[in-house]
Protein backbone atom coordinates (compact mmCIF):
# COMPACT_ATOMS: atom_id res chain seq x y z
CA UNK A 1 0.00 0.00 0.00
CA UNK A 2 1.62 3.29 -0.89
CA UNK A 3 1.97 6.70 0.85
CA UNK A 4 -0.79 8.00 -0.94
CA UNK A 5 -3.43 5.76 -0.02
CA UNK A 6 -2.83 4.89 3.56
CA UNK A 7 -0.84 6.85 6.40
CA UNK A 8 0.81 4.39 8.78
CA UNK A 9 0.19 5.86 12.53
CA UNK A 10 3.01 5.13 15.56
CA UNK A 11 0.27 2.85 17.03
CA UNK A 12 0.35 0.50 14.05
CA UNK A 13 -3.09 1.30 12.33
CA UNK A 14 -3.39 2.04 8.81
CA UNK A 15 -6.19 5.08 8.67
CA UNK A 16 -7.89 6.18 5.77
CA UNK A 17 -6.59 8.97 3.64
CA UNK A 18 -9.00 11.77 4.42
CA UNK A 19 -11.66 12.58 1.46
CA UNK A 20 -10.45 15.83 -1.15
CA UNK A 21 -12.21 18.83 -0.29
CA UNK A 22 -15.45 19.58 -2.12
CA UNK A 23 -14.90 22.51 -4.43
CA UNK A 24 -17.41 25.15 -3.53
CA UNK A 25 -18.61 28.67 -4.70
CA UNK A 26 -15.83 30.96 -4.60
CA UNK A 27 -16.75 33.65 -1.92
CA UNK A 28 -18.41 36.77 -3.89
CA UNK A 29 -15.27 39.25 -4.65
CA UNK A 30 -15.06 42.53 -2.30
CA UNK A 31 -15.79 45.74 -4.67
CA UNK A 32 -13.19 47.46 -5.86
CA UNK A 33 -12.49 50.69 -3.62
CA UNK A 34 -10.94 52.98 -5.90
CA UNK A 35 -12.95 51.43 -9.22
CA UNK A 36 -16.19 52.42 -6.96
CA UNK A 37 -14.54 55.61 -5.76
CA UNK A 38 -13.52 57.03 -9.29
CA UNK A 39 -16.67 56.24 -10.63
CA UNK A 40 -18.56 58.00 -8.13
CA UNK A 41 -16.01 60.99 -8.28
CA UNK A 42 -16.54 61.24 -12.28
CA UNK A 43 -20.55 61.13 -11.59
CA UNK A 44 -20.31 64.07 -9.00
CA UNK A 45 -17.99 66.10 -11.01
CA UNK A 46 -20.21 65.34 -14.65
CA UNK A 47 -23.66 67.07 -12.20
CA UNK A 48 -20.90 69.89 -10.80
CA UNK A 49 -19.81 70.64 -14.30
CA UNK A 50 -23.07 70.19 -16.36
CA UNK A 51 -24.89 72.99 -14.04
CA UNK A 52 -21.41 75.03 -14.32
CA UNK A 53 -21.37 75.47 -18.08
CA UNK A 54 -24.77 74.21 -19.58
CA UNK A 55 -25.95 77.85 -20.28
CA UNK A 56 -22.91 78.30 -22.16
CA UNK A 57 -23.14 74.68 -24.05
CA UNK A 58 -27.12 75.70 -24.43
CA UNK A 59 -25.94 78.92 -26.09
CA UNK A 60 -23.65 77.55 -28.42
CA UNK A 61 -25.41 74.72 -29.33
CA UNK A 62 -28.69 77.00 -30.49
CA UNK A 63 -26.19 79.74 -32.94
CA UNK A 64 -23.90 76.59 -33.88
CA UNK A 65 -25.03 72.87 -34.32
CA UNK A 66 -28.87 73.47 -34.11
CA UNK A 67 -29.65 76.94 -36.05
CA UNK A 68 -29.53 74.50 -39.77
CA UNK A 69 -32.70 72.73 -38.37
CA UNK A 70 -34.52 75.82 -37.22
CA UNK A 71 -35.38 78.07 -34.08
CA UNK A 72 -35.17 75.59 -31.43
CA UNK A 73 -35.80 76.15 -27.86
CA UNK A 74 -33.38 76.39 -24.86
CA UNK A 75 -35.62 74.29 -22.80
CA UNK A 76 -35.68 71.67 -25.46
CA UNK A 77 -32.30 71.62 -25.57
CA UNK A 78 -31.87 71.32 -22.26
CA UNK A 79 -34.32 68.26 -21.56
CA UNK A 80 -31.87 66.38 -24.54
CA UNK A 81 -28.73 67.71 -22.23
CA UNK A 82 -30.48 66.36 -18.85
CA UNK A 83 -31.61 63.15 -20.89
CA UNK A 84 -27.92 61.97 -21.90
CA UNK A 85 -26.46 63.05 -18.65
CA UNK A 86 -28.56 60.90 -16.73
CA UNK A 87 -28.17 58.27 -19.05
CA UNK A 88 -24.45 58.70 -18.70
CA UNK A 89 -24.62 58.73 -14.74
CA UNK A 90 -26.12 54.83 -14.86
CA UNK A 91 -23.93 53.44 -17.40
CA UNK A 92 -21.06 54.90 -15.28
CA UNK A 93 -22.62 53.65 -12.09
CA UNK A 94 -24.52 50.59 -13.26
CA UNK A 95 -21.92 47.84 -11.67
CA UNK A 96 -22.64 49.85 -8.41
CA UNK A 97 -26.23 50.36 -8.07
CA UNK A 98 -26.66 46.61 -9.46
CA UNK A 99 -24.05 45.61 -6.09
CA UNK A 100 -25.77 47.93 -3.66
CA UNK A 101 -29.20 49.49 -3.65
CA UNK A 102 -28.03 52.31 -1.12
CA UNK A 103 -27.22 54.20 -4.73
CA UNK A 104 -30.60 54.27 -5.45
CA UNK A 105 -31.70 57.35 -3.24
CA UNK A 106 -28.95 59.32 -4.61
CA UNK A 107 -29.45 58.77 -8.39
CA UNK A 108 -33.14 59.81 -7.72
CA UNK A 109 -32.44 62.66 -5.85
CA UNK A 110 -29.92 63.71 -8.37
CA UNK A 111 -31.97 63.06 -11.04
CA UNK A 112 -34.65 65.41 -9.10
CA UNK A 113 -31.73 68.11 -8.92
CA UNK A 114 -31.06 68.45 -12.39
CA UNK A 115 -34.51 67.81 -14.33
CA UNK A 116 -36.19 70.37 -11.57
CA UNK A 117 -33.16 73.18 -12.24
CA UNK A 118 -33.55 72.60 -16.00
CA UNK A 119 -37.67 73.06 -15.78
CA UNK A 120 -37.62 75.28 -12.85
CA UNK A 121 -34.66 76.85 -12.22
CA UNK A 122 -34.54 75.62 -8.85
CA UNK A 123 -31.38 76.24 -7.79
CA UNK A 124 -29.69 79.44 -6.12
CA UNK A 125 -26.85 81.11 -7.52
CA UNK A 126 -24.65 83.54 -5.54
CA UNK A 127 -21.96 85.87 -6.74
CA UNK A 128 -18.42 85.25 -5.29
CA UNK A 129 -15.10 88.19 -6.08
CA UNK A 130 -12.92 85.73 -4.58
CA UNK A 131 -13.77 82.96 -6.40
CA UNK A 132 -13.90 84.99 -9.46
CA UNK A 133 -10.29 85.89 -8.59
CA UNK A 134 -9.10 82.23 -7.69
CA UNK A 135 -10.05 81.21 -11.32
CA UNK A 136 -9.19 83.99 -13.27
CA UNK A 137 -12.82 85.06 -14.16
CA UNK A 138 -13.35 82.13 -15.25
CA UNK A 139 -16.05 80.85 -12.47
CA UNK A 140 -17.86 84.09 -11.20
CA UNK A 141 -20.97 82.30 -9.36
CA UNK A 142 -21.32 79.29 -7.43
CA UNK A 143 -24.48 77.31 -6.06
CA UNK A 144 -24.64 76.37 -2.37
CA UNK A 145 -26.07 73.22 -2.89
CA UNK A 146 -22.89 72.08 -3.87
CA UNK A 147 -21.80 73.54 -0.31
CA UNK A 148 -23.96 72.22 1.49
CA UNK A 149 -23.71 68.75 -0.10
CA UNK A 150 -19.86 69.30 0.63
CA UNK A 151 -21.03 69.57 4.43
CA UNK A 152 -23.28 67.20 4.99
CA UNK A 153 -20.67 64.51 3.90
CA UNK A 154 -18.03 65.94 5.88
CA UNK A 155 -20.44 65.88 8.78
CA UNK A 156 -21.42 62.39 8.52
CA UNK A 157 -17.99 61.34 8.10
CA UNK A 158 -16.72 63.13 11.99
CA UNK A 159 -19.75 62.18 13.40
CA UNK A 160 -19.88 58.86 12.17
CA UNK A 161 -16.48 58.07 13.34
CA UNK A 162 -17.28 59.63 16.87
CA UNK A 163 -20.17 57.63 17.77
CA UNK A 164 -19.55 54.31 16.32
CA UNK A 165 -15.42 54.31 15.44
CA UNK A 166 -16.29 53.46 11.54
CA UNK A 167 -16.35 55.42 8.16
CA UNK A 168 -20.23 55.79 7.74
CA UNK A 169 -22.02 55.06 4.40
CA UNK A 170 -22.72 58.03 2.85
CA UNK A 171 -25.63 58.01 0.58
CA UNK A 172 -27.66 59.04 3.32
CA UNK A 173 -25.65 62.66 3.90
CA UNK A 174 -25.44 63.11 0.16
CA UNK A 175 -29.42 63.12 -0.10
CA UNK A 176 -29.50 65.56 2.79
CA UNK A 177 -27.27 67.84 1.26
CA UNK A 178 -28.99 67.98 -2.13
CA UNK A 179 -32.33 68.29 -0.30
CA UNK A 180 -31.23 70.97 2.26
CA UNK A 181 -29.78 72.75 -0.81
CA UNK A 182 -32.94 72.77 -3.36
CA UNK A 183 -35.63 73.36 -0.27
CA UNK A 184 -33.50 76.52 1.52
CA UNK A 185 -34.01 79.85 -0.44
CA UNK A 186 -31.70 82.63 1.13
CA UNK A 187 -29.52 85.42 -0.42
CA UNK A 188 -26.47 84.24 2.20
CA UNK A 189 -24.58 80.98 2.42
CA UNK A 190 -24.87 80.43 6.13
CA UNK A 191 -28.42 78.94 6.52
CA UNK A 192 -27.62 76.25 3.99
CA UNK A 193 -24.58 74.95 5.93
CA UNK A 194 -26.21 75.07 9.36
CA UNK A 195 -29.68 73.42 8.08
CA UNK A 196 -26.75 70.72 6.57
CA UNK A 197 -25.24 70.73 10.22
CA UNK A 198 -28.69 70.53 12.05
CA UNK A 199 -30.18 67.76 9.66
CA UNK A 200 -27.36 65.34 9.91
CA UNK A 201 -26.13 66.03 13.91
CA UNK A 202 -30.17 65.30 14.79
CA UNK A 203 -29.75 61.96 13.13
CA UNK A 204 -27.04 61.09 16.28
CA UNK A 205 -28.58 63.26 19.14
CA UNK A 206 -32.37 62.84 18.54
CA UNK A 207 -33.09 58.92 18.48
CA UNK A 208 -34.56 56.72 20.63
CA UNK A 209 -31.98 53.23 20.44
CA UNK A 210 -31.18 52.46 16.81
CA UNK A 211 -33.75 54.77 15.39
CA UNK A 212 -33.63 58.63 15.01
CA UNK A 213 -37.15 60.21 15.04
CA UNK A 214 -37.29 62.80 12.76
CA UNK A 215 -36.44 62.59 9.04
CA UNK A 216 -33.57 64.66 9.00
CA UNK A 217 -33.91 67.36 6.18
CA UNK A 218 -37.61 67.55 6.97
CA UNK A 219 -36.07 68.91 10.73
CA UNK A 220 -33.25 70.67 9.63
CA UNK A 221 -35.51 72.73 7.42
CA UNK A 222 -38.07 73.18 9.68
CA UNK A 223 -35.85 74.35 12.31
CA UNK A 224 -34.07 76.99 10.17
CA UNK A 225 -37.87 78.05 8.84
CA UNK A 226 -38.48 78.64 12.89
CA UNK A 227 -35.32 80.21 13.91
CA UNK A 228 -34.04 82.28 10.99
CA UNK A 229 -36.92 83.07 9.39
CA UNK A 230 -36.09 86.73 8.13
CA UNK A 231 -33.24 85.49 6.27
CA UNK A 232 -34.68 82.07 4.98
CA UNK A 233 -37.31 80.63 3.12
CA UNK A 234 -38.39 77.81 1.24
CA UNK A 235 -39.05 75.94 -2.10
CA UNK A 236 -42.68 76.93 -2.83
CA UNK A 237 -44.74 74.02 -3.56
CA UNK A 238 -45.78 75.85 -6.92
CA UNK A 239 -44.97 74.64 -10.47
CA UNK A 240 -44.44 75.62 -13.72
CA UNK A 241 -45.56 74.36 -17.21
CA UNK A 242 -42.97 71.61 -18.20
CA UNK A 243 -44.66 68.34 -17.12
CA UNK A 244 -41.89 66.33 -18.75
CA UNK A 245 -39.60 66.76 -15.38
CA UNK A 246 -42.02 65.24 -12.97
CA UNK A 247 -43.10 62.70 -15.29
CA UNK A 248 -39.91 61.62 -15.87
CA UNK A 249 -39.07 61.80 -12.11
CA UNK A 250 -42.08 59.90 -10.96
CA UNK A 251 -41.50 56.82 -13.58
CA UNK A 252 -37.59 56.72 -11.84
CA UNK A 253 -38.99 57.61 -8.61
CA UNK A 254 -41.95 54.58 -8.85
CA UNK A 255 -39.30 52.31 -9.94
CA UNK A 256 -36.95 52.30 -7.48
CA UNK A 257 -39.55 52.39 -4.80
CA UNK A 258 -41.01 49.74 -6.18
CA UNK A 259 -37.74 48.03 -6.03
CA UNK A 260 -37.46 49.46 -2.02
CA UNK A 261 -40.49 48.21 -1.45
CA UNK A 262 -41.59 51.46 -0.55
CA UNK A 263 -44.09 52.81 -3.33
CA UNK A 264 -47.13 52.04 -1.12
CA UNK A 265 -46.20 54.76 0.88
CA UNK A 266 -46.28 57.93 -1.98
CA UNK A 267 -49.10 56.19 -3.58
CA UNK A 268 -50.65 56.53 -0.40
CA UNK A 269 -50.18 60.10 0.18
CA UNK A 270 -51.19 60.84 -3.26
CA UNK A 271 -54.38 59.60 -3.06
CA UNK A 272 -55.03 60.69 0.58
CA UNK A 273 -53.75 64.24 -0.89
CA UNK A 274 -56.38 64.72 -3.68
CA UNK A 275 -59.27 64.82 -2.06
CA UNK A 276 -58.17 66.13 0.69
CA UNK A 277 -57.50 69.14 -2.19
CA UNK A 278 -61.08 69.15 -3.49
CA UNK A 279 -62.20 69.35 0.30
CA UNK A 280 -59.57 72.99 1.16
CA UNK A 281 -60.88 73.91 -2.65
CA UNK A 282 -64.62 73.76 -1.15
CA UNK A 283 -63.51 75.28 1.84
CA UNK A 284 -61.55 77.89 0.68
CA UNK A 285 -63.39 78.89 -2.56
CA UNK A 286 -59.86 78.68 -4.26
CA UNK A 287 -60.15 76.52 -8.07
CA UNK A 288 -59.45 72.81 -7.57
CA UNK A 289 -56.37 73.22 -9.73
CA UNK A 290 -55.10 75.47 -7.71
CA UNK A 291 -54.92 72.81 -4.89
CA UNK A 292 -53.86 70.20 -6.96
CA UNK A 293 -50.89 71.58 -8.48
CA UNK A 294 -48.13 71.22 -6.46
CA UNK A 295 -48.00 67.76 -7.09
CA UNK A 296 -46.10 68.33 -9.99
CA UNK A 297 -43.37 71.00 -7.93
CA UNK A 298 -39.92 69.87 -7.05
CA UNK A 299 -40.83 70.29 -3.54
CA UNK A 300 -43.55 67.99 -3.55
CA UNK A 301 -41.01 65.27 -5.32
CA UNK A 302 -38.66 64.88 -2.74
CA UNK A 303 -41.23 65.25 -0.02
CA UNK A 304 -42.82 61.79 -1.27
CA UNK A 305 -39.99 60.22 -2.45
CA UNK A 306 -37.53 61.13 0.52
CA UNK A 307 -39.28 62.46 3.45
CA UNK A 308 -42.31 60.35 4.01
CA UNK A 309 -40.55 57.02 2.82
CA UNK A 310 -37.50 57.26 4.62
CA UNK A 311 -36.40 53.72 6.00
CA UNK A 312 -35.06 54.85 9.21
CA UNK A 313 -37.83 57.25 10.19
CA UNK A 314 -40.85 55.63 9.91
CA UNK A 315 -42.73 52.61 11.02
CA UNK A 316 -41.97 49.09 10.10
CA UNK A 317 -45.08 47.25 9.00
CA UNK A 318 -46.59 48.36 5.72
CA UNK A 319 -49.94 48.81 6.81
CA UNK A 320 -48.76 51.51 9.75
CA UNK A 321 -46.98 53.15 7.01
CA UNK A 322 -50.01 53.58 4.49
CA UNK A 323 -51.55 54.71 8.11
CA UNK A 324 -48.69 57.85 8.64
CA UNK A 325 -49.19 59.10 5.31
CA UNK A 326 -52.39 59.43 5.23
CA UNK A 327 -52.50 60.86 8.96
CA UNK A 328 -49.24 63.14 7.39
CA UNK A 329 -51.66 64.32 4.44
CA UNK A 330 -54.68 65.15 6.75
CA UNK A 331 -52.43 67.10 9.14
CA UNK A 332 -51.12 69.17 6.09
CA UNK A 333 -54.77 70.02 5.29
CA UNK A 334 -55.44 70.79 9.27
CA UNK A 335 -52.48 73.14 9.26
CA UNK A 336 -52.94 74.69 5.83
CA UNK A 337 -56.52 75.52 6.65
CA UNK A 338 -56.78 76.11 10.57
CA UNK A 339 -53.91 78.18 10.68
CA UNK A 340 -52.52 79.18 7.25
CA UNK A 341 -49.70 77.68 7.59
CA UNK A 342 -47.04 78.06 4.25
CA UNK A 343 -45.27 75.30 5.57
CA UNK A 344 -47.40 72.88 6.29
CA UNK A 345 -46.31 70.13 4.69
CA UNK A 346 -43.39 70.71 6.39
CA UNK A 347 -45.13 70.78 9.85
CA UNK A 348 -47.56 68.14 9.43
CA UNK A 349 -44.18 65.23 9.01
CA UNK A 350 -42.47 67.06 11.59
CA UNK A 351 -45.30 66.72 13.90
CA UNK A 352 -47.08 62.92 13.01
CA UNK A 353 -43.49 61.39 11.94
CA UNK A 354 -41.98 60.97 15.53
CA UNK A 355 -44.75 60.61 17.25
CA UNK A 356 -46.16 58.09 15.38
CA UNK A 357 -42.13 56.45 15.59
CA UNK A 358 -42.20 56.68 19.36
CA UNK A 359 -45.81 55.05 19.91
CA UNK A 360 -44.38 51.92 17.92
CA UNK A 361 -41.02 52.06 19.69
CA UNK A 362 -43.27 51.85 22.82
CA UNK A 363 -45.35 49.27 21.63
CA UNK A 364 -42.70 46.84 20.42
CA UNK A 365 -40.70 47.22 23.82
CA UNK A 366 -43.91 46.12 25.82
CA UNK A 367 -44.47 43.30 23.11
CA UNK A 368 -40.51 42.02 23.95
CA UNK A 369 -41.25 42.04 27.42
CA UNK A 370 -44.38 40.40 27.46
CA UNK A 371 -43.23 37.66 25.05
CA UNK A 372 -39.84 37.29 27.21
CA UNK A 373 -42.25 36.64 30.26
CA UNK A 374 -41.68 37.53 33.84
CA UNK A 375 -38.16 37.36 35.28
CA UNK A 376 -37.42 34.38 37.62
CA UNK A 377 -35.27 34.85 40.63
CA UNK A 378 -33.38 31.48 41.44
CA UNK A 379 -34.15 30.57 45.24
CA UNK A 380 -31.42 30.23 47.79
CA UNK A 381 -31.13 27.78 50.20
Amino acid sequence: MTPSTAIQQPSGVTAQPSPPPIAGPRPAAQPNFWDRTIRIVLTIALIVGYFQFHGQFTTWLQESVLSRFGEVHAKTIDSGLVAVLLLTVVVILRKTLARDKRYYAPLLISSILIMGDAAFGILESHASPLLARMTGGLLTRYSPTFVVIFTTILAEMFLGRFFYGKWPHLASAYVSGISAGILIKSPLLWPFVMCGLISITSKYVLRVGDRHLWNPTNFGVTMMLFLAPEQVASLTVQAGNEIWAPFVIWILGGLILYQLGRLHQPVAFVLAFVPLSILRAWWTGHPILTELTPITSPMFQLYIFFMITDPRTTTKSKWSQTVVVVLVAVAETFFRLVFRDQHSLYHALFTVGPISNLIEIVYLARMQRATAGPEVTPAVS
